[in-house]
Order: structure tokens, then sequence, then C-alpha cells
């Protein structure tokens, strides 16, 4: 017998072929004739199917944040995401996927990777362009519609990484100070200034100690 032929209602155990079962069980087979095995094999195909399926899949999917407008390869990713999103909600796993479908370099922290308060959590490293804020409110929308409810976002941050040339100049001053201690002072300083890439100081001093005659 193959699967096509069995019917649930017509091997339903004595205990309970009784009324209302058998009718149940006969809307069961119905419902399960009506189904096409060909659809078993949608799910792995999601990158060869075309738009308008794949639209019809993120419908019956329920996936959140789903725009029609979207590139195709976004909707193909929330789609394939969308199983694993709902099966673990409420958890870091389903966030980090979730803003990873808005922007593929975001990192969600949980509050002891930076020294955050208890229950809170960040998303971070995002080096994507900041163009408004329609993209990061969507990241917000899925972050809230995913992560469980004890847990607060405290901040979006993006990242950005500059490269530049810096140019520093020092002044070096060579000095020397002489201290005759007579009953008359002299002091002679001498000093001369020499421009170089460096910091560099140089400092001498020297003291007699004598009478004047």
């Amino acid at each position: 017998m193959k699967d096509a032929d069995y019917k649930i209602a017509e091997h339903l155990p004595e205990s309970i072929n009784k009324d209302p079962v058998p009718d149940l069980a006969r809307v069961v087979d119905m419902a399960l004739s009506d189904i096409n095995p060909d659809l078993l094999l949608i799910y792995p195909a999601i990158d060869d199917l075309p738009e308008a399926l794949i639209d019809h899949l993120a419908e019956q999917m329920h996936v959140d944040e789903y725009d029609d407008n979207s590139d195709l390869s976004v909707k193909r990713q929330q789609v394939k995401e969308s199983f694993l999103l709902h099966k673990f909600k409420g958890t870091k796993y389903a966030v980090q996927r979730a803003v990873a479908t808005v922007y593929q370099s975001a990192v969600v922290q949980e509050w002891p990777e930076y020294d955050g308060q208890p229950y809170h959590f960040r998303v971070t490293l995002i080096t994507a362009p900041l163009d408004g804020v329609t993209l990061i409110n969507k990241m917000v929308r899925l972050i809230n519609a995913y992560k469980n409810t004890r847990s607060w976002l405290d901040y979006v941050q993006f990242i950005r990484r500059c490269t530049g040339e810096a140019r520093f100049g020092a002044n070096m001053s060579i000095v020397r100070q002489t201290c005759i201690t007579f009953d008359l002072k002299q002091m002679l300083i001498a000093q001369k200034d020499i421009y170089f890439a460096g910091a560099v100081g140089t400092f001498r001093r020297d003291i007699i100690h004598g009478k004047l005659e």
C-alpha cells in the first residue's frame, strides 16, 4: 500500500472507532489527500523559486517585516530564516539571525559582554552605510518580535574605521646653565633651536662655589 492510499478512518482501533472520531478521521484524510508531495521539496529549492511563489511562502510562513518591494535575494533569505526564527523565538540566536537579515555584519552582545545592566543587550559592529532610519526601525521591530519579554535593547551601534596620514613636529632645545656663586652672581644660558621629527631634550647644569677677590 502506498502512503497516498492509506486512510486513517479505515484503520482506527476499536477503542476509538465510534462517533465522532470516524468523521474526524475522514476530514483528516481529505485534508491529507490535498497535500502535494512536491511542496515538501520547496524549502531546499527556495533559491530557485520565482518571486511570486516566494511572496506566497512569506505569507504562509508568517515572515515578520516582509517587504514586497525588497530585493529578491532579501526575500529569499527572510523566508529561509522564518522557520528557525519562529522555532527559537525568545533567544539570542533568534535575535541574531533576525538582525542579520537587515545588517549582515550586525552582532548581538548581551550585557556581560560590554558591562551593561542585567537583561540588557546591544546590537553593534554594523559596518553598512547609515542611510536614514528606515532600516534601523525595521531592525528594531524585528528585535522586538523575536527577543524575550525581559530583555531590553540599549542601543544600536555603527562602526566606522577611518585611515589617514598624521604628521608630527618637535623642537629640541640644548640648554647649558652655569651658576657661579660668588658675592656677585652671574648666569649664562646658551640656547639653540634645531628642528627635526621627534622629541628629545638635553639639559646640563654646572654649579661652581667660590669667593670674589
